[in-house]
């Protein structure tokens, strides 16, 4: 359950750093470009998950029952339900902008980063794959919530390890497509 290389590579290309978002009692702004989703909502969502997932892991890499509680089972489902609310919004921006003008994505302006810009022309090219991959993650989170709320281990430990490879897809077509044949070649 390790997020693999390439998995932190694509978020530190993919994302500037999490918001804690508003303070409680506050109303949040609802998110409207990608970035924004990505910093505000998915990545905080899947970094509960993991959280949860990694402190439950057993020697086989899948959940053990024993080291999840019932507030566990609890907050499993909640971070996937927010993820999955989170990520079908994301599915349904439109238009499709990576950041609001004048922002930057983390590591914009160093050699070999993408720009928003370039990501920008990614998305142009296919909207619709995009809106497939938030689609995806959509009923990846939702399945996830459901064996979390049957306290079904196994479901959910094979669902959090290939959570990964969901956002993987995505990253991969956007973010750094040009990475694609490399990550294919190192078999990750």
């Amino acid at each position: 359950m390790k997020k693999s290389y390439a998995c932190l590579l694509a978020i530190a290309v993919a994302l500037a750093g999490c918001s804690k978002g508003a303070p409680e009692g506050e109303a949040e702004d609802q998110p409207t470009t990608i970035h924004e989703f990505m910093t505000q909502r998915i990545d905080p969502d899947a970094d509960a998950i993991w959280e949860i997932g990694n402190a439950a892991i057993a020697e086989d890499a899948s959940i053990d029952p024993d080291l999840m509680t019932d507030q566990n089972w609890v907050d499993l489902a909640a971070a996937a339900e927010s993820m999955a609310g989170h990520s079908e919004a994301l599915g349904k921006l439109d238009p499709l902008e990576v950041v609001k003008p004048g922002a930057k994505i983390i590591d914009e302006g160093n050699e070999a980063a993408p720009t928003a810009a370039m990501i920008k022309a990614h998305l142009a090219k296919n909207p619709d794959v995009f809106r497939a991959l938030a689609d995806s993650l959509t009923t990846h989170a939702v399945d996830l919530a459901a064996a979390a709320k049957a306290k079904d281990a196994p479901t959910a430990g094979r669902l959090i390890n290939e959570m990964d490879g969901v956002c993987e897809s995505c990253h991969l077509e956007f973010w750094y497509p040009e990475q694609k044949e490399l990550i294919k070649q190192l078999g990750l």
